[in-house]
């Protein structure tokens, strides 16, 4: 005989067991398989926590890293040291880039300079003075702590015939910079991340426009690179700076970098295609150091992207990873 409340719903396709039906249910999940269950999910809500720690730990050490170790101060030095000195390249020169404008929109513009007689854009990486000196090695001071004021000119990229000028740029961690497109046709800057190719930006220039951008290093990488999208061979290189003890040289490849607070740093000598060489050294108050750079051109570093294969490279080029580059230590 059915209970009169389960009778009065089943015409309506509904069955409401009594309470004591449901008390006796219960009692079934109290035996050992349900109570496993249950201390299985105890264990996987613990796991979910003990990960969510881990995450929050990654994630704290991670921003901590990221940050700059200190912030530059501003002081007023005094008999300040100097250091002067010259970046020189000996041995044969190295091939040019060559880049085929019959790959690239716009070649009547792109073919006004720099242009062989097989149509290609030539991209000469080094700018040597009859003396050896080298162009656009970039002298840096590191580990300063406190200097001179932090003044520093705005950035500002031209384009012009389908080329960036200057080939290279300091730039400091968040600056902001301008390009000032000539040109009258659009572009498309491309801002990579050297040491780990990672894309940072990507800027549309219009023709005859001024476009801007900032760039917001991650961690403590250094290197950018910016790149047309629609022109390959349109690169222009820059170098982060922390401080304002840097120099980049011209064609003779002399630098000199004055007001140094007495101290020890190192200095470090930076070639867009080249190794980094870095020397120990220590201000005394007054004094000057006559420092030497000199870059073995067959040590030259090719961006990774750029293969013997795509032609745009002489076979006498060393890349990394290869059995030659090891050998040269890259």
């Amino acid at each position: 005989m059915r209970n009169p409340i389960e009778s009065t719903l089943v015409g309506v396709g509904f069955i409401v067991k009594p309470r004591s039906f449901v008390k006796e249910k219960l009692k079934n999940y109290e035996s050992p398989p349900f109570k496993l269950l249950t201390f299985d999910m105890r264990v996987l809500r613990m796991k979910k926590i003990l990960l969510l720690s881990k995450v929050l730990f990654a994630l704290v050490t991670l921003l901590t890293f990221s940050l700059p170790a200190f912030a530059y101060q501003e002081i007023n030095v005094q008999n300040g040291g100097t250091i002067q000195g010259k970046a020189k390249m000996f041995g044969k020169m190295p091939s040019p880039r060559y880049y085929h404008l019959i790959l690239f929109p716009n070649i009547d513009m792109c073919a006004e300079v720099d242009t062989d007689d097989e149509m290609n854009r030539v991209l000469d990486d080094f700018k040597i003075s009859p003396d050896g000196g080298l162009k656009d090695v970039v002298i840096t001071l590191e580990h300063v702590e406190a200097g001179k004021p932090f003044n520093k000119e705005p950035i500002l990229i031209t384009s012009e015939n389908c080329k960036f000028f200057p080939d290279v740029n300091v730039i400091r961690q968040g600056e902001a910079f301008k390009i000032d497109n000539l040109d009258a046709v659009m572009h498309n800057s491309q801002v990579y991340q050297k040491e780990r190719g990672k894309i940072l930006l990507n800027i549309p220039i219009p023709a005859e426009e001024v476009s801007d951008g900032v760039v917001k290093f991650k961690k403590h990488y250094k290197i950018m690179q910016m790149i047309c999208g629609m022109h390959e061979f349109m690169q222009t290189w820059g170098y982060r700076i922390q401080n304002p003890y840097y120099f980049i040289t011209n064609l003779d490849g002399n630098f000199k970098i004055g007001d140094i607070p007495p101290g020890e740093y190192v200095v470090n000598a930076w070639h867009y295609l080249m190794k980094s060489q870095q020397r120990k050294i220590k201000i005394v108050a007054g004094e000057t150091i006559d420092l030497k750079f000199v870059f073995d051109a067959d040590r030259v570093t090719r961006p990774f992207y750029e293969t013997i294969k795509s032609g745009r490279i002489k076979k006498d080029a060393v890349y990394p990873g290869t059995a030659k580059g090891r050998e040269l230590g890259r």
